[in-house]
């Protein structure tokens, strides 16, 4: 048989299939940041406990902001960020009734009208933006990782298990729901901005 012949054959069988090379593979065994290894179990023992212990009520976090000094005092007091240049995030829980429910979009959302009165907008997915859960994470900064880009695919996992969270709660308008998570804020808010949801629970 023609040498060229030979040569085509391997390239007909696998032309259905997609080489992995040997870097990918190793990545796949071992993934490139150890950080990025067991996102579940670090969103599940770590990141929903800290949100959670550092949670207060819609309410009373507006209240304590509005009365500090300035946004930096603000920020040390009741907030967290992990850089200078970064927005500070908050961790809040939220308790009310949903009024609205924006299935929509793909960057879904709903909305929470609490016993004050107040609207609070909870971001739902399945695309949650943003990287405020990322950033709220106390064990986890950019110096651990030293690549943007993989920085950024550790905060879209982590926005994952959110997505995944609310799309298993299956929220529904007339809920009455408690719920806590984080919003990042450059100045302080006269409203809570935003929240992405770590846990969610029916009343």
């Amino acid at each position: 048989m023609d040498r060229r012949l030979w040569l085509l054959l391997p390239m007909m069988v696998l032309g259905g299939c997609r080489i992995v090379s040997q870097q990918e593979l190793a990545d796949l065994k071992n993934p490139p940041n150890p950080k990025m290894a067991n996102i579940a179990q670090t969103w599940r023992e770590q990141l929903v406990p800290q949100v959670q212990h550092d949670a207060k009520p819609a309410a009373a976090l507006l209240q304590a902001l509005q009365a500090e000094k300035d946004f930096d005092a603000a920020c040390r007091t009741l907030g967290y960020r992990s850089q200078a240049e970064n927005p500070c995030i908050f961790s809040v829980s939220v308790s009310g009734e949903v009024t609205a429910l924006n299935t929509t979009s793909r960057n879904g959302r709903m909305t929470v009208k609490t016993a004050a009165g107040d609207s609070v907008t909870v971001q739902t997915g399945p695309i949650i933006p943003g990287t405020a859960l990322r950033d709220a994470y106390k064990g986890a900064s950019y110096q651990d990782f030293n690549d943007q880009v993989l920085f950024g695919d550790y905060g879209r996992a982590i926005n994952q298990q959110a997505a995944d969270m609310m799309a298993a709660f299956k929220p529904k308008v007339g809920d009455r729901v408690q719920l806590m998570g984080v919003f990042s804020s450059w100045d302080v808010p006269q409203q809570i901005p935003n929240v992405t949801p770590v846990a969610i629970a029916r009343q």
